[in-house]
């Protein structure tokens, strides 16, 4: 799902608190909505490069593998 590995790209990009965000994202549960659960991360789901962002994750696990075999 582009949305998680969106969240992926951000952690691994080494997001400053991004645990604490990330808890208090989970935390919410279904009480806020997506743009209010995003934007802690700087992330905006209406923005195209945000999909990009998840679909480039997927695309560096399939050269990962492609590597591997």
């Amino acid at each position: 799902d582009c949305l998680v590995n969106s969240l992926y790209d951000v952690f691994q990009s080494g997001h400053p608190g991004f645990q604490d965000k990330y808890f208090t994202m989970l935390k919410a549960g279904g009480t806020l909505r997506h743009t209010e659960l995003l934007a802690p991360f700087g992330l905006d789901a209406s923005d195209p490069a945000f999909w990009n962002r998840g679909l480039n994750v997927i695309s560096g696990f399939i050269d990962e593998l492609e590597t591997a075999l």
